[in-house]
């Protein structure tokens, strides 16, 4: 299987969960591959930034490069070697 080299922005809030990493190296070209292997790595991560539908959370917006993947093909996204993988998380209130 194809091996993918991503950079990782995540916030601090995630970064406890991933040893604050910045970037990956995994099998696949696909944003549910590389979500598999932090999964795999680190735990409940898949948990963290999906609901269980496989839908993203609501207070959360992944993205790949500038755009978000929902605008995308969500987690069938391609990924190439360098793309750079975004966590941001909503803000609510006024």
């Amino acid at each position: 299987m194809e091996k993918t080299h991503v950079k990782i922005k995540f916030p601090n809030q995630f970064g406890q969960y991933i040893s604050y990493i910045d970037n990956l190296e995994f099998e696949g070209t696909k944003i549910d591959d590389f979500i598999n292997t932090l999964d795999g790595i680190y735990g409940d991560i898949k948990e963290r930034i999906f609901e269980s539908d496989g839908r993203v959370r609501p207070y959360i917006n992944l993205f790949l490069g500038s755009k978000n993947i929902e605008s995308l093909e969500g987690i069938h996204t391609k990924i190439n070697n360098g793309d750079t993988i975004a966590l941001l998380l909503s803000r609510a209130g006024g």
